[in-house]
C-alpha cells in the first residue's frame, strides 16, 4: 500500500506556521511524527504533530478537523515543553511492550538555538529493564481474581501479564527494534526465544481470541511458568530492575515452587476442566490429575500392537517406526534437561506422542483413567520439552523437559527417590 499524501503540498507548512503564531509560549520547534513520518498513513491517518515549546514544565493536547477541497484531516497537536521532550526520549515508549524504539520524524520548524538538539530523522527510545516482579504480580492478581470467581477481574490481570511478557523475555532475545505500535505488536509475537505456545497463549491472554476464563488462566500460568527456565541465565540483569532476592528466586527455584502454588486448583475437587469442549472432528487434550503411570504393561507376555489403539494425527513415518504393547502404547522416559536427572516413566499412544510433538506440553496416556493427560494442567507442574528422541527398538520414548515445580506426585522433584541397597561382588 502506498503512502497516502496530504491534502496539498503547503499543508503542514501552512499548520506549523499557524500553531506557531497561535501558541501562548514562545515555540522552539515543530515536529512531524506518526505514519505520514514513516510514510504509512493512509487516507484515514490522522497528522501527529509535536509542538515544543520553552520556558517552565507544559504539557497540552489540541485537536482539529481542517477541511481542504472537501477533504477533512485529523490534526493531531502534543505541546510539550522541550527538555521534557528531549527527557522523554531517554524513557521506554509505554506503547511499545518493552521493546526499544526507532522512530523516523520530521522537522518542520525549528528555533537555531534548539535545531541541533531537535533535528534528528529517527528518534530512538530505550527498552524498558525486564519487569518480572509486575509479571508475577499479574498472575498472583489474575489468582485472586480466580479464587473469587470474578471472570472480569482474570480477564484484566491475564490481558496486563500478557503485555508484560515480552519486556520479561527480551534479555533472551535477538535486540530488535520497532517504529510503531503495530510493529512492536508483531514482533511481540514473534519472539523467537518463548515458551512453547506463546504464541497462542499471548492472543488468548489479550483478549484477541476467543477463550473461557479458565482457558485464559490456564494461559498465563503457562507463559509465566515457561518464561522462568528461559531467563534464568540473565538473572544479573533482572537483579538490576527488581533487586537481588527476586534474581536469587528465579535461580534457587522458589520463583517456580511460587509459580506452581498460585497454579493450584482455587477450589481443590472443583476445578472447571481449562479445556474447551470439542468441535465436530477435533481431538483435544483432558487433563487429569498428574499420577505417572509406572509399572510394567497389562499383559507383557502378550502381543505387539502393530497399529494404534486409538485415531491419530501422527507422522505416519514416525508411527511405522513404532514398537508398541498389546495396548497399543509405548514407554515414556522423561528427563531435565538441566541436570539430565530422570524424573518419571509414563506412556504414550501415538496421539499423546503427537500432542507432545506439535504443542511442547508433556502429554500422556493413562491407563486407568483410559484418558490423555496433560502434565501440569491440574497441578502447575508443567512440563515444556525440549526434544524427543526414539530407541533403537521403537518400544521407548526419551523425552527432555523443561520441568516446572515437582514432576512426582508426592511432591519430589523426581519419582526416582528411593535409592535400593546394591551389592557389589566384592563385598560377597
Amino acid at each position: 500500500m502506498g503512502h497516502a499524501p496530504l491534502p496539498h503540498s503547503g499543508f503542514l507548512e501552512d499548520w506549523a506556521a499557524r500553531l506557531r503564531q497561535a501558541a501562548d509560549r514562545p515555540v522552539v520547534g515543530i515536529l512531524l511524527r506518526g505514519s505520514h513520518a514513516r510514510r504509512t498513513a493512509t487516507a484515514h491517518s490522522d497528522v501527529d504533530l509535536d509542538v515544543l515549546v520553552g520556558g517552565t514544565p507544559y504539557e497540552a493536547r489540541r485537536a482539529y478537523l481542517a477541511e481542504t477541497a472537501g477533504r477533512v484531516t485529523h490534526v493531531s497537536v502534543a505541546a510539550r515543553d522541550v527538555r521534557s521532550w528531549v527527557h522523554r526520549l531517554g524513557e521506554p515508549a509505554d506503547w511499545a511492550f518493552g521493546l526499544p524504539v526507532t522512530t523516523p520524524a520530521r522537522l518542520l520548524w525549528a528555533d537555531p538555538h534548539w535545531r541541533p538538539r531537535i533535528d534528528l530523522p529517527v528518534l530512538c527510545q530505550p527498552a524498558e529493564p525486564p519487569r518480572l516482579e509486575e509479571l508475577i504480580a499479574m498472575l498472583g492478581k489474575a489468582a485472586a481474581a480466580r479464587a473469587a470467581a470474578d471472570r472480569l477481574g482474570v480477564r484484566l490481570a491475564v490481558a496486563d501479564l500478557a503485555r508484560l511478557c515480552p519486556s520479561v523475555l527480551r534479555p533472551a532475545n535477538p535486540s530488535v527494534r520497532v517504529a510503531s505500535r503495530r510493529a512492536a505488536f508483531a514482533a511481540a509475537l514473534e519472539l523467537p526465544v518463548a515458551p512453547p505456545g506463546y504464541r497462542d497463549d499471548m492472543l488468548l491472554c489479550l483478549g484477541l481470541r476467543p477463550g473461557t476464563t479458565g482457558q485464559l488462566w490456564t494461559a498465563a500460568v503457562r507463559l509465566v511458568a515457561g518464561t522462568l527456565p528461559l531467563i534464568r541465565p540473565y538473572a544479573e540483569e533482572i537483579a538490576e530492575a527488581t533487586g537481588t532476592d527476586l534474581a536469587d528466586a528465579l535461580v534457587d527455584g522458589r520463583l517456580d515452587r511460587y509459580v506452581a502454588q498460585l497454579a493450584r486448583p482455587a477450589h481443590p475437587g472443583r476445578e472447571p476442566s481449562p479445556v474447551s469442549a470439542p468441535r465436530a472432528g477435533q481431538w483435544v487434550t483432558v487433563p487429569v490429575p498428574d499420577a505417572p503411570a509406572t509399572g510394567v504393561p497389562s499383559d507383557p507376555s502378550g502381543p505387539t500392537a502393530a497399529v494404534p489403539a486409538r485415531p491419530s494425527q501422527l507422522d505416519p513415518a514416525i508411527a511405522a517406526r513404532l514398537r508398541r504393547n498389546a495396548d497399543g502404547l509405548v514407554a515414556a522416559v522423561v528427563r531435565a534437561h538441566d541436570s539430565g536427572d530422570v524424573l518419571m516413566v509414563a506412556w504414550m499412544d501415538d496421539e499423546a506422542l503427537h500432542r507432545t510433538l506439535t504443542t511442547g506440553r508433556a502429554t500422556y496416556w493413562s491407563r486407568s483413567r483410559r484418558e490423555y493427560w496433560v502434565k501440569g494442567a491440574t497441578s502447575g507442574h508443567h512440563q515444556y520439552v525440549r526434544s524427543v528422541a526414539l530407541d533403537c527398538d521403537g518400544d521407548a520414548l526419551l523425552v527432555t523437559v523443561e520441568q516446572v515445580g515437582a514432576a512426582c506426585h508426592t511432591g519430589q522433584r523426581t519419582c526416582f527417590f528411593t535409592e535400593l541397597p546394591v551389592t557389589s561382588p566384592e563385598e560377597l
